[in-house]
């Protein structure tokens, strides 16, 4: 059997996702190869196998912040987010993909044959969903239990397009300017610095690329704060989502605790993200939801080149998500261009 290849003859990392990596901790000198049962760095003579399946570049935190990705890290190997068996069917997924708005705009707005890293992928299935238009998808998060379901959904309906691997995002394994999108949906909040976090994954898109970061918006999420207090009395039924979208109690389970149970989370603005974006030279392109009074209302893509408005007009905007998508957790995403 070639190295790198399951049983079923599907490879863990496409030929477009191998060359994106690289040995932890080093240089973009130092490319990796597949072995059986793990990865090899011929410059450093270095091995990294995989782990229950999955591949692991993973460098341990130390120092700062080592605490907090201690107990995000075990918190999530407990409790894999979202809830999913790796048993589906791929046709499910890309139904149940293609009927939520946002991640069939997001492949919209993608296009074809590119390649997309998503930082956090938790089990994988928006990874799994963007590899469709011929892309090539790596998918990159800490927690091993969720990785396990990723890779066995990956592998039990032989998805060679899409690839995981684990990985501390304060040292990712991944060359720099290397991928075409850098996605990362609701967790740089999970990080010790959110602000140091996407100055790592900015690094990994190409000039002129995508990178779109989601975050807990600071106004949106109080009424998610104020639920937390009184849960455990009232119970989960006081959680929109839990009451109007999920019918399954382990489903529920899994996102009561990720919402009021998690060991660390922050809040963010948009100001905040464009100021990131300033830092780290990335054009702002639109937001989502879009803000009020702007041009990216009338976008007809979530990459579309719009208008960030002034001051007033993004906190009435954040105000306006109290009514909206705060009941739903307040995740926000800011999307912009890597300048050349």
């Amino acid at each position: 059997m070639p190295a790198g290849q399951s049983m079923n003859s599907t490879p863990m990392f496409s030929d477009r996702i191998l060359p994106c990596l690289k040995a932890p901790g080093g240089n973009d000198d130092a490319a990796l190869e597949m072995v059986e049962n793990g990865l090899h760095c011929p410059g450093t003579g270095e091995e990294f196998a995989f782990i229950e399946g999955v591949p692991s570049l993973y460098a341990p935190a130390k120092g700062e912040g080592e605490e907090v990705t201690s107990r995000v890290k075990s918190f999530y190997e407990e409790n894999p987010f979202p809830s999913y068996e790796g048993l589906e069917e791929f046709s499910e997924l890309v139904n149940k993909g293609g009927q939520n708005p946002f991640s069939q705009h997001l492949l919209k707005a993608i296009g074809f044959n590119k390649r997309i890293l998503e930082c956090g992928c938790g089990t994988g299935q928006l990874s799994h969903f963007l590899q469709l238009n011929n892309n090539h998808v790596l998918g990159i998060d800490m927690s091993l239990g969720s990785l396990k379901l990723a890779v066995e959904h990956k592998l039990r309906n032989s998805l060679g397009r899409s690839g995981f691997a684990q990985m501390n995002i304060f040292d990712l394994a991944v060359k720099d300017n290397a991928f075409d999108v850098v996605i990362a949906h609701g967790v740089l909040h999970h990080t010790f610095d959110a602000r140091r976090a996407f100055s790592h994954i900015v690094r990994k898109v190409k000039p002129g690329g995508i990178v779109m970061v989601g975050l807990y918006n600071c106004y949106g999420r109080i009424p998610t704060w104020l639920r937390s207090k009184v849960i455990g009395l009232f119970g989960p039924n006081i959680d929109y989502v839990v009451r109007n979208r999920i019918d399954d109690e382990r489903k529920a389970d899994i996102w009561i605790k990720d919402q009021y149970y998690n060991p660390h989370e922050t809040w963010h603005s948009i100001g905040e993200v464009l100021e990131w974006f300033a830092d780290n030279g990335v054009e702002y392109l639109n937001a989502s939801p879009p803000i009020l009074g702007t041009s990216g209302e009338e976008a007809a893509s979530l990459f579309d080149q719009t208008d960030p408005g002034d001051a007033y007009r993004r906190v009435v905007t954040q105000l306006s998500w109290l009514g909206t998508i705060a009941r739903e957790g307040a995740l926000f995403d800011v999307i912009g261009r890597k300048k050349a």
